[in-house]
């Protein structure tokens, strides 16, 4: 779990970043785009007549830039030079770990285009924001398929958030026992290429639309792997689950649909299970006081006026809860699992 770090604002400037926020994103995304940071961090610091060279650009937009980036406690200076604050350089460099460019990119090409249609969506209580995205479906993934490079940027989000929070799964939850574990809603892979790596005998199978489940097996060179993560594309609301699993994954898909619908999904899980299979809920939650975190709060907008009009960040309690509806007979519950995560396993 990382180190909760804090950057202090004052009330005025708070609500100047909530007023002026498209402006804020606009500079962390063009800074990404021309690669500013990386510049900074190359030459140990630059002032702007050296960035504006680096970058092919006049003085002054290069002065702009700055001055918008160590206002917003991205970039310090010290003396003459303009350099990567810490936190710029644990999460927005191309080569760290934690590199946050795929969340901007799928935030810039996907997410913002809807989000001026919250107050609608908020109205009628569905995802009017998809209007923006045309083709077939009454769902942001649906819709995706007819657009593939946005599919492109999508999946390259999910796949890199599901690498970051896989890891304390697999450190706190023990799957091996389990033989067969279908992911649902599996998206490109990422997570089921992890638990096979992890566990040499788990065979583990992808259950998501077919245009998904054709970019996560291209995702897949080695042989092995090739051997023991399967796809088997389908709709995972209305079609039946692939057979003979004794564990069901529903990684970050309880946030995308209603309470009632995802008691169904689990209803269906727990069907498809043998006596004593689990079923795993592992998700992006809310606290159970519907007070935060931050994340969540920011989130839960996106599910409602894009993806699927009825979505949100639940909290553990809310996946608890709908485990136990579904006719689980024995419901545990994890948290503090990282990266904002929970994880109710239930059994058959």
């Amino acid at each position: 779990m990382g180190i909760d770090r804090h950057v202090a604002v004052t009330e005025a400037d708070y609500l100047r970043l909530l007023a002026h926020g498209t402006t804020a994103f606009e500079l962390l995304r063009t800074a990404l785009e021309l690669g500013i940071f990386e510049h900074l961090e190359h030459a140990g610091g630059m002032n702007p007549r050296l960035l504006a060279q680096a970058l092919g650009i006049e003085v002054q937009p290069a002065r702009v830039m700055l001055l918008g980036l160590c206002a917003l406690r991205l970039v310090d200076k010290h003396g003459d030079a303009y350099v990567n604050a810490g936190m710029t350089r644990r999460k927005l460099l191309r080569s760290g770990p934690r590199y946050l460019g795929q969340l901007v990119d799928v935030q810039a090409k996907v997410i913002n285009r809807a989000l001026p249609d919250l107050a609608e969506s908020v109205r009628q209580g569905t995802n009017v924001g998809l209007r923006h995205l045309d083709g077939p479906g009454s769902t942001l993934y649906e819709r995706l398929a007819a657009h593939p490079e946005l599919q492109r940027v999508f999946y390259a989000n999910m796949g890199d958030a599901s690498r970051k929070a896989i890891g304390p799964l697999l450190d706190r939850y023990d799957l091996s026992g389990v033989r067969h574990a279908v992911d649902v809603g599996g998206g490109d892979g990422t997570n089921a290429i992890h638990l096979a790596r992890r566990y040499p005998d788990l065979t583990v199978t992808v259950f998501d639309h077919e245009s998904v489940t054709q970019l996560a097996a291209d995702r897949v060179d080695d042989p092995d792997l090739r051997r023991r993560v399967r796809f088997h594309p389908g709709d995972i609301m209305t079609e039946p689950l692939p057979e003979g699993a004794d564990a069901v994954l529903v990684f970050h898909i309880f946030e995308i649909w209603s309470r009632a619908r995802n008691t169904e999904l689990l209803r269906r899980c727990r069907a498809a299970l043998p006596e004593g299979g689990v079923c795993l809920v592992y998700n992006f939650v809310s606290d159970d006081e519907g007070t935060g975190p931050m994340s969540a709060g920011l989130v839960s907008p996106y599910f409602l006026a894009l993806a699927s009009g009825e979505g949100m960040a639940y909290s553990a309690a809310d996946m608890e809860q709908a485990a136990l509806d579904a006719g689980f007979s024995e419901v545990e519950r994890h948290e503090d699992m990282g990266f904002s995560h929970a994880l109710v396993v239930g059994r058959r």
